[in-house]
């Protein structure tokens, strides 16, 4: 497609954050990856910030990065109107299902987490000192099946050290006792279990045609396993230089990675800003 097309085409931009705008332990972003979302507001294309993160893990980077129009999170079980601070979609784990999980196979893993809204609900176990928990452990809190909310239950987090062989006997028992949710992304030290049919593909999906558009009208970038189906779907996928093969076979580009400003050079060359 050439780049004439491509800027009539695209009206939605998508991005990743860890490992695709933001480096891996960084909570700064760099200035010409801020300097992305006003120059894409500019050229009236709506600005997405689709990601695992939450609200408890967010922090400030929404603020960092405005203007940003919309917030995916969870990978994909909620889009949040950044404007008008509220909920345009959500989907939510059963509380009674999250309970018999956690006390099924908590002897079994190095931490479980499941986040509630801005809170997040932990194992007496799960290691508080990682890069991505260390900013935002004053949110976590050790589980409590009292404390649980029924609407807000997003995402489960499970960190252990053979996550082939523990998230298959979880799917096995999910499947068996037919909840509502399923394993929606693996790496190589635990995984992630949302509610069915969850991806950031399929909010995206949702948010497109509440703005009238199509999955063909947006460009995605992202790096890791929950960013493939977004970045396989979307018109233009862009996927970061990091990104294993299997997400590189779907993407439509490659960007170099996020230390040396990829998105901001490929969104310049392709030139969206």
């Amino acid at each position: 497609m050439n780049i004439k097309n491509l800027k009539q085409m695209i009206k939605l931009a998508a991005f990743d954050v860890d490992g695709t705008l933001l480096p891996n332990a960084s909570l700064k972003f760099s200035d010409k990856t801020k300097s992305v979302f006003p120059a894409l507001k500019a050229n009236g294309i709506t600005t997405v910030v689709s990601t695992a993160r939450e609200f408890a893990t967010i922090g400030d980077f929404l603020e960092q990065l405005a203007p940003v129009d919309y917030f995916i999170g969870a990978n994909g079980a909620f889009i949040w109107n950044n404007k008008e601070k509220n909920f345009l979609y959500k989907s939510t784990l059963v509380k009674e299902e999250v309970i018999d999980l956690y006390n099924k196979f908590k002897d079994q893993m190095n931490g479980f987490s499941v986040t509630d809204f801005n809170k997040v609900y932990k194992s007496p176990s799960l290691n508080l000192d990682s890069w991505f928990i260390k900013p935002f452990k004053h949110n976590y809190h050790n589980f409590e099946e009292a404390m649980l909310s029924r609407t807000d239950l997003f995402v489960i987090t499970i960190n252990c050290d053979n996550t082939r062989e523990l998230s298959d006997q979880i799917e096995k028992y999910i499947i068996e006792n037919n909840y509502e949710m399923e394993i929606s992304a693996r790496w190589t030290k635990g995984f992630f279990i949302s509610p069915k049919n969850i991806t950031k593909s399929n909010a995206l999906e949702k948010l497109a045609k509440h703005l009238n558009l199509t999955m063909d009208n947006i460009i995605a970038f992202g790096d890791s396993s929950n960013d493939y189906e977004m970045i396989r779907d979307a018109g233009y996928g862009v996927a970061m230089e990091r990104a294993n093969d299997k997400i590189k076979r779907v993407a439509n580009d490659v960007a170099i990675d996020c230390e040396y400003d990829g998105v901001y050079w490929k969104l310049k060359e392709l030139k969206l800003i």
